[in-house]
């Protein structure tokens, strides 16, 4: 497993929040990244001096990745 820390290529917290950004529920999250929200709560919910699943981060980044090059409904853009 891997350990999160402010160098990790994975930051839960972070990609908590890019998720809430996104404008998206934790289920409609899971089913778009293939994971179960269990899943996705447990990664997101990883404290910085505790491990977590690679395999979830990497589904969860490459998610995120693929829903903000084409951003979801549920997001609202602004642009000024």
């Amino acid at each position: 497993m891997a350990e999160y820390n402010s160098d990790a290529r994975h930051q839960p917290k972070g990609d908590h929040n890019r998720r809430i950004a996104l404008g998206m529920d934790i289920d409609v999250f899971a089913a778009e990244a293939g994971l179960t929200p269990d899943q996705v709560h447990d990664y997101e919910a990883t404290s910085i001096d505790h491990a977590f699943d690679e395999d979830v981060a990497a589904r969860y980044q490459t998610a995120l990745e693929r829903l903000e090059a084409n951003p979801p409904v549920s997001q609202t853009v602004r642009n000024q």
